[in-house]
């Protein structure tokens, strides 16, 4: 990640996104000051990962991307290394490099932004989530924070966010099979969704 850029980028747009998509932010006192986390949120738009860095400025995330992003040079050039330094994931199997690499994120004590759904909800509606988020969570064994975004996003109408506190995961250790993937992704599930208050 370029961090001069990283900041660069949500000081311009944060006036931008004020004026387009007003918003309340609830819950920012549940990210963590210092320390590696997991940030899980709701996928409705691809706008979704830099609205939230605006809006969650408290620390800079890193966020995993689907891998069909990084083709196009210019947005590459934007999100990648050299830029946000989002992960790119190949999805549809298991993608073993890029767990390693939001890993390494959390463990150097950074955050991770990840949209566990896999794929955009665009009218906001509860789909279900997939293991990955479970998986790096397992490992990783640091804080989940799970967050909504209430929108969808139109012209000059408030989407909020609400930060949730952290999933309480104490009694999951770190073996990570089907049965422990399918509770850790259904707490993280559940605790997204329950902060949904729109219809």
């Amino acid at each position: 990640m370029n961090k001069r850029f990283y900041d660069i980028l949500g000081a311009i747009l944060t006036p931008v996104y004020s004026l387009l998509w007003p918003s309340r932010v609830k819950g920012l006192e549940n990210i963590p000051e210092t320390g590696g986390f997991i940030l899980c949120a709701n996928h409705m738009h691809y706008r979704d990962p830099l609205f939230l860095s605006v809006r969650v400025k408290k620390r800079r995330i890193t966020y995993m991307a689907k891998e069909e992003l990084f083709k196009n040079p210019l947005l590459s050039r934007v999100i990648g290394e050299k830029g946000l330094g989002a992960i790119p994931v190949s999805r549809g199997n298991t993608d073993l490099r890029a767990v390693r690499a939001a890993l390494q994120v959390v463990a150097e004590g950074n955050a991770l932004g990840i949209f566990p759904q896999g794929t955009r909800s665009r009218d906001n509606s509860p789909t279900p989530m997939l293991n990955g988020a479970g998986m790096i969570a397992v490992r990783a064994q640091a804080p989940v924070i799970p967050v909504y975004i209430d929108g969808p996003y139109r012209l000059f109408r408030h989407v909020d966010v609400t930060v949730g506190a952290p999933i309480d995961l104490s009694d999951i250790g770190r073996r990570a099979n089907m049965e422990v993937l399918t509770e850790v992704t259904g707490r993280i599930e559940r605790a997204v969704w329950s902060m949904r208050t729109s219809e």
